[in-house]
């Protein structure tokens, strides 16, 4: 029986949902993190279950093939990124895999579409989420409440994100000259999302990103690269539609799927439970959208037919009231954006078991440096 603190020597072979890598010594499971596949490393049990345990790395012996040199220097322990290590093909490669095998092994879909993968390139975050600890800004550590500050050569956050706010920590503990002579009021407090656009950091405010309005309190999609595919991935779901009178947006944000929908349909309803990202999706919406300030759960029950159905709900996934009623009220396509495998894997078997079939699987690697799978889905009626 294994304990906290033993120390053992793992060959992990795949990396799984949640980002480590899974090993197994004399059969019993250890999950592993800063290793990965064709890795052999000296490992240390912090977590002892009677069916598991997880592990630190304390000593790599043999590195991987898939690793490449780390370009960041704290890479090892921030938990911004805990794949910066790993190279950007194998990053995809893997998560492809905790894909199929989140369908496999949670939904029990056996006969799922290939899956077409949308790299992205770095220095991706149009908002980073940095924490401060006394003079240190950055990141926390992995499975930590620690404050890693932010180094200049990351990969994740804006280029100027990455340079701005070492400069601004190295001011707050006085040791020596900065390119931002204040940091910004909020940068005070204990957590701040730091917005880059077209270069400016801001922290507060109002922000137009690729033409819509909305301010630094409100959600809008983190990848700057990857934003046009994102519409154009939905639009083309939707021009699949015959009839083009009502397309339904849930979890509809600012309004940033919801307003390529309105120039191609009759009518869209917008739902959305945040009172600021609703206001400003009545901003950036034409006249034929609806907007409804409502969480979808509450609101469901009271939506009209579609034809066209568009969901991107958090990492929790949708109850099943509202795959239910998706499921019976959508009368030609629904298109899913999901950003954790298991739980798309969990609502595409309700799906499925409602009477719907999954077409198409598109990987939006949102978050390179990092394992967080975004998944594109969408859903057409099965034959009878």
């Amino acid at each position: 029986m294994y304990h906290i603190g033993d120390q053992v020597v793992v060959e992990p072979t795949a990396l799984v949902a949640g980002g480590a890598a899974l090993a197994r010594v004399d059969g019993f499971p250890i999950f592993a993190v800063n290793v990965f596949p064709g890795d052999i490393a000296r490992v240390e049990l912090v977590e002892v279950k009677k069916g598991f345990a997880r592990a630190d790395l304390v000593e790599l012996i043999t590195p991987s093939p898939w690793r490449r040199a780390a370009p960041c220097p704290i890479a090892s322990e921030c938990g911004g990124c805990d794949w910066t290590a790993l190279r950007l093909d194998k990053q995809l490669e893997a998560k492809r895999g905790i894909l199929f095998e989140s369908l496999r092994r949670i939904g029990k879909i056996h006969d799922a579409p290939e899956i077409t993968l949308h790299p992205s390139a770095l220095n991706y975050r149009l908002r980073s989420r940095l924490h401060r600890d006394g003079d240190a800004i950055g990141f926390y550590a992995m499975r930590s409440n620690r404050v890693v500050p932010l180094a200049e050569e990351c990969e994740v956050v804006g280029v100027n994100t990455a340079h701005v706010i070492p400069s601004v920590a190295r001011d707050l503990g006085g040791r020596g000259n900065a390119s931002q002579p204040h940091p910004p009021r909020s940068l005070a407090d204990a957590r701040e999302d730091i917005w880059e656009i077209d270069g400016r950091v801001i922290t507060e405010g109002e922000l137009s990103i690729a033409g819509y309005r909305l301010n630094t309190d409100a959600f809008f999609q983190v990848n700057r690269h990857l934003l046009q595919t994102m519409l154009q991935l939905v639009q083309t779901h939707a021009s699949d539609v015959r009839s083009k009178k009502t397309a339904i947006d849930l979890y509809a944000g600012v309004g940033f799927f919801s307003a390529p929908l309105a120039r191609m349909f009759e009518r869209v309803i917008a739902v959305e439970g945040s009172p600021v990202s609703a206001r400003y999706a009545r901003v950036n919406l034409p006249a034929n959208a609806k907007v409804i300030e409502a969480p979808v759960e509450r609101h469901i029950a009271k939506l009209p037919p579609a034809e066209f159905v568009f969901l991107d709900p958090p990492r929790a996934g949708t109850r099943p009231e509202v795959i239910r009623a998706i499921a019976e009220r959508t009368k030609e396509k629904i298109a899913y954006l999901s950003c954790d495998p298991v739980t798309f894997a969990r609502d595409a078997s309700r799906l499925i078991a409602s009477g719907w079939r999954l077409s198409t699987l598109d990987l939006l690697d949102l978050f390179p440096n990092t394992h967080h799978v975004e998944t594109l889905s969408s859903f057409e009626r099965a034959q009878t």
